[in-house]
Order: C-alpha cells, then sequence, then structure tokens
C-alpha cells in the first residue's frame, strides 16, 4: 500500500501536444534517390514522428500516474472529494485508447504510403494520417484538461506519512486549530480571523523523546450529517479516520468564533462517537480571553499557556494508539 501522496506527472493540453509534435515534424530530413522515393521516406519519417510523440506522452501520463487502487486509504478518499477516483480512472483510461488507436492509425498509413508508386498520393496519405491522428487527440482533450486541472487541486496537498504516529486538530470554524498547529509544530497553515481560512488539510511536525510526530491541521467542521458537508469538510473527516493516533478537539468558551458551545459540544460528542476507537483530547482555547473553571485543560494558541503541556498529553496518546494498531496490524 503506498503511503506516499498521489502525484500526478505533469500533462500538456492537446493543442500543446500537437504543437510540440508538429515542432518535431518540421525538422524532418530524409533524402531518396529519387523524387518519389524521398517524398515516400519523408512522410513514413513524419508519420512516425508525429505518433511517436503523441504516444509516447499519453503512455508516459498514464503509466506515471499512481494506480488509484495502491493508496493509502486516506489519499483514496482524498483522491475522490477533490477530483473523483472513477472519473480519474476514466480519463487515464481514454489516453490509453488513444494512444493506442494512433500507433494503429500510423502503422496503418505508413504501410499505405510504402506501397503507393503515385507521388500524388504519398502527399495526401500523410495529410490524412495527420488529420487522423489530430482529431483523434483532440477527442482526447477533455480527459487532458480534466488531468490537468486534477494535478492542479492535488499538488497542494502535504505528502503524510500514516506510519508516524499522527495529532488530528478538529473543532469549528475559527476556534484556534491554524494558530494551535503554528505553536504545537513546524507547521505554518494560515491564520486569519475568519471562519473557513483552512480549505484544506496541512501538516506540521515535532520531535519529542527522540519521536518524530505530525500535526494535521484540519478544515472547520460543522454540526452536521455528513452528506450535507462539503468538500472542505469531508477532507477533515477522512484525515480524522484515516491519519488519528489521537485528536485534538478544540472548544471556544469565549464564542468569539461565532459559534454557541452548545453546537459545539455536540459536534465534539458526535467525533466522539464516530471515532470512539481514536483517543480524544478536548481543551479549551482562548484562555487569554476568558477565564473560567473547566474540568478540560484549558490553553491559549496564541500566547502558548498550556500549550506545551497538551503537546506532551498529545503525543503520549499519540504513542500509546500508534503501538496499539501496530499490534493489530502484526496480529493478522
Amino acid at each position: 500500500m503506498t503511503t506516499q501522496m498521489f502525484r500526478l506527472p505533469p500533462v500538456m493540453t492537446s493543442d500543446e501536444l500537437l504543437d510540440t509534435a508538429f515542432r518535431r515534424v518540421s525538422k524532418v530530413s530524409v533524402r531518396g534517390r529519387s523524387k518519389t522515393e524521398t517524398a515516400k521516406r519523408s512522410s513514413i519519417k513524419k508519420i512516425e514522428v508525429l505518433n511517436n510523440v503523441i504516444v509516447s506522452a499519453l503512455t508516459r501520463y498514464q503509466k506515471k500516474s499512481p494506480s488509484v487502487d495502491n493508496l493509502h486509504p486516506f489519499y483514496f478518499e482524498i483522491v475522490d472529494i477533490l477530483v473523483g477516483r472513477d472519473d480519474l480512472k476514466r480519463s487515464l483510461g481514454a489516453l490509453k485508447w488513444c494512444a493506442e488507436k494512433s500507433s494503429e492509425i500510423g502503422r496503418t498509413y505508413i504501410k499505405r504510403v510504402r506501397r503507393t508508386k503515385n507521388h500524388g498520393e504519398i502527399e495526401s496519405l500523410r495529410k490524412e494520417a495527420f488529420g487522423r491522428i489530430s482529431s483523434l487527440l483532440k477527442q482526447t482533450s477533455n480527459s487532458l484538461d480534466f488531468l490537468i486541472d486534477a494535478k492542479r487541486r492535488l499538488r497542494r496537498m502535504p505528502s503524510i506519512d500514516p506510519e508516524v504516529p499522527t495529532i488530528v486538530i478538529a473543532g469549528y470554524p475559527n476556534v484556534g486549530k491554524s494558530l494551535l498547529v503554528r505553536a504545537m509544530s513546524s507547521g505554518k497553515p494560515r491564520v486569519e480571523n475568519y471562519p473557513f481560512t483552512t480549505k484544506k488539510v496541512s501538516l506540521g511536525h515535532f520531535d519529542q523523546d527522540r519521536t518524530r510526530f505530525q500535526v494535521i491541521d484540519t478544515p472547520g467542521l460543522l454540526d452536521r450529517e455528513m452528506d450535507k458537508r462539503n468538500v472542505i469538510e469531508k477532507q477533515a473527516i477522512a484525515a480524522l479516520r484515516y491519519l488519528a493516533h489521537v485528536i485534538v478537539f478544540i472548544l471556544d468558551a469565549t464564542e468569539t468564533c461565532g459559534y454557541e458551545v452548545a453546537k459545539q459540544e455536540n459536534l465534539l460528542r458526535d467525533v466522539a462517537e464516530q471515532f470512539r476507537d481514536i483517543p480524544l483530547v478536548a481543551v479549551e482555547n482562548k484562555s487569554d480571553l476568558m477565564k473560567r473553571d473547566s474540568p478540560r485543560m484549558r490553553i491559549s494558541a496564541l500566547t502558548g499557556d498550556g500549550v506545551e503541556e497538551l503537546r506532551r498529553v498529545a503525543a503520549e496518546a499519540a504513542i500509546s494508539r500508534a503501538l496499539e494498531v501496530a499490534r493489530a496490524q502484526e496480529s493478522r
């Protein structure tokens, strides 16, 4: 099972690929013993070059794209959320089909050019081959455009190692998750004073007791059913489900996040129930703004108050869970 991120290779549009291929064709220079032989050899070489450039590129795009089915479950789900794994498979399949058909057309026209003795027909066959191959590639333009867009969507995803003890930060929007990741780790998620700043899963690291830990900042979750959650929220759910060795759930008792404590508590109960096998540490953030008695750990991600203790507690829980998961996998 692959633990690295799904990385698509650089992909050209159909127009860019055709321009590249025809530039290569324009450099072809072949001579024969007669005018007809020169035309024949030149046409064959040009068809070969055009076809080889296109087929090689399409084959490279397909073969250098990792198999979706071999991805770690987190990336498998993220790919589906962000681009649609079935659409991705169809697009890669279209490239394979186009490469095979282009090769077939190239071989057919090369044979026809070799067989003909009519000088005028040689040029006509070459133009016909170019037209058919170009038209075939144009039919695949939507698939190429899809892959270009998919690469753009996926390239900002961090490369997460599911084997490293992982702390996932969760909670409502604007409760201070990104600020806490900055305080706990090397991560530098964007921090602004408005909700839904975090549009994707981001990553930080810290070392404690000679062990490296991952800290994942997730997009804000809202207290609603899964089928009503948007793409941003679904990324957070995927991180909780497949990566978390411990969940740090942040509540904002000051309600300056814009959400009532009661709603935050509802979401906390929902997360605890949905991920009952994963240790959960609930903390109240923004202790610098409000002093109140609470049975929970209280921190300020802004000032750093309580963050060191939270990091220690979370690290211990993550190590314990990681060892438990490893033992379960070994016993299978």
